[in-house]
């Protein structure tokens, strides 16, 4: 008798695809809390007597909270960030459009900083011990936004909406006193002789150049080449980045057929082309969505963050196997088919 097997093989390589932006969008928030996009312009080449400016490079989720942050701890300080799309267009989409703001099933800090594929040793320092994911929490519950707690630990707005979230952001910097930019790009940094940041900032739609000094300078450009190009003009040295948190592109009709098909928790385990050490990181537990192109979920996803660099040294070949029933015993997985064979005999025959 010939059995389905609990654990699927597959061959996959992968894609990839860049979005551009482009327009002006100036961001004002009215008094009733919707955001509506507005141009305005705004002054940094005069600032006033004796006051510093921190200029932040990115709109997004990092930019908009540093900002708010920084004019918190400094209210006499000008903050003025810098984007050249539409700002927080990402926490838009993030989370399917619920937007996962942290995790909440891990008050310890330490333990947190190993989940992170790179970089876990430097947030062992004084990163965590700053602001962690409890202090993210509070912070959001703390400006009305009420919070929920999912069985995974990841930590949503109650309302299931990003635009929660992205109201809180824009109207707590537009309190704050944050001013915004929008459709300028930071193309250049160098330090000054009495240790200031000399900014280059371009507006790409117009022939249009503008040099800003500023006392301080935060780059949060996520993974835009900006941010790497910006640091290595100020003299840091760049690790060469590579795709991840991806999903898997499979060529197999079979499972193109089975396209929106969720399965709430299989083990997946991810073998390289010329990798042949154990790397118990490659094997994740969790759910899986089937897409029209192949793999997606958060298990692939953790898969593609933990396996970047291997996928990038293997030309992103390899061998994918999947359990979907990993709490369940191959015996009894047996004998569920055997029994489910046995009814559909049944039936037939009755029919």
């Amino acid at each position: 008798m010939n059995l389905l097997p609990q654990r699927f093989i597959f061959r996959f390589g992968f894609a990839s695809q860049t979005s551009t932006f482009k327009g002006n969008y100036p961001c004002s928030i009215p008094s009733h809390g919707r955001r509506k996009f507005s141009a305005t312009t705004l002054s940094l080449a005069t600032p006033k007597s004796g006051e510093e400016l921190l200029l932040v490079v990115g709109g997004g989720a990092a930019g908009i909270y540093g900002a708010i942050r920084a004019k918190t701890l400094a209210p006499n300080l000008k903050v003025v960030v810098i984007e050249k799309a539409r700002p927080l267009s990402k926490v838009k989409i993030s989370g399917g459009g619920r937007c996962n703001v942290t995790n909440g099933h891990c008050p310890d800090n330490k333990i947190l900083a190993e989940q992170y594929p790179r970089g876990h040793k430097e947030f062992k320092g004084s990163f965590f011990h700053t602001h962690g994911p409890m202090d993210t929490m509070s912070w959001f519950s703390d400006h009305g936004v009420v919070l929920k707690i999912e069985e995974d630990g990841r930590v949503f707005p109650a309302s299931d909406s990003s635009s929660t979230i992205i109201d809180c952001l824009m109207s707590e910097a537009k309190r704050s006193g944050v001013l915004l930019q929008t459709g300028k790009v930071v193309t250049s940094a160098s330090s000054t002789a009495d240790g200031k940041f000399a900014i280059k900032l371009e507006k790409r739609s117009l022939d249009y150049v503008e040099h800003v000094e500023a006392d301080y300078l935060l780059i949060a450009s996520g993974s835009s080449k900006q941010g790497y190009n910006l640091a290595t003009q100020l003299g840091h040295s760049i690790l060469e980045p590579v795709p991840s948190l991806f999903t898997f592109k499979i060529d197999d009709l079979k499972l193109a057929e089975l396209s929106g098909v969720t399965f709430p928790k299989v083990k997946a385990k991810l073998q390289l082309e010329g990798i042949q050490k154990k790397i118990p990181q490659l094997t994740q537990v969790g759910p899986m969505l089937v897409t029209h192109w192949g793999l997606s979920g958060p298990v692939v996803l953790r898969l593609s963050a933990w396996g970047a660099r291997y996928l990038s040294s293997s030309n992103y070949k390899g061998t994918l196997c999947v359990d979907f029933t990993p709490d369940l015993p191959i015996e009894d997985l047996k004998s569920a088919l055997t029994r489910h064979k046995s009814q559909f005999l049944v039936i037939h025959s009755m029919t």
